[in-house]
């Protein structure tokens, strides 16, 4: 396949699973960011760079956000959401993640493709990107990508969509990010 033909079947696998997300989940994911003091986010692998560009889009918003793992993160309690990127739902790092969080009261939220998975039971509620994970099993929707990909690409868009959201839903200017961004480049 050429790259004209596989970047057009590329967006519209983007395009198909992000339209099957459902509204309900991401309004209830707005609202959890918005009613919390502090977000963390975290992820494994290719998950954990996009998640990484979340938080600092939601520094941008004014939201105080932390990425997990970083030395200066700050302790999470029962006022704060962890926000945890697993295809699979099944990463170890982060089920351990997700469970400390967990008993330490503050609300866990996962942005996965499966249906049923161990951090799903942890979490609070869940955020399903329909799409294939690194496990491939038998009722995941087939790609022409490899591994994991249309879940990173929808998370990514997924993500960018939510901050254009609460950018709306916090009535920010685009000067208003800016003023946020950083400025040691």
């Amino acid at each position: 396949m050429n790259f004209e033909n596989l970047q057009k079947a590329v967006c519209q696998e983007i395009s198909q699973t992000l339209s099957k997300i459902k509204e309900k989940e991401v309004s209830r994911f707005t609202e959890a960011l918005l009613s919390s003091e502090r977000i963390f986010v975290m992820g494994v692998g290719r998950a954990m760079l996009i998640m990484q560009a979340f938080a600092k889009r939601l520094k941008h918003l004014g939201f105080n956000s932390w990425v997990v793992g970083e030395t200066v993160v700050p302790p999470i309690s029962d006022r704060d959401v962890l926000i945890v990127g697993s295809g699979s739902g099944e990463t170890s790092t982060s089920v351990a993640i997700a469970r400390r969080a967990q008993e330490i009261g503050a609300k866990v939220v996962l942005i996965t493709a499966s249906e049923e998975s161990t951090l799903r039971k942890i979490a609070d509620f869940s955020v399903r990107i329909p799409a294939p994970t690194k496990l491939k099993r038998p009722d995941e929707p087939s790609s022409q990508q490899h591994m994991a990909n249309l879940f990173e690409q929808a998370l990514l868009i997924f993500t960018d969509c939510a901050g254009v959201i609460l950018q709306q839903k916090r009535g920010l200017s685009e000067d208003e990010l800016l003023r946020a961004h950083a400025n040691l480049e």
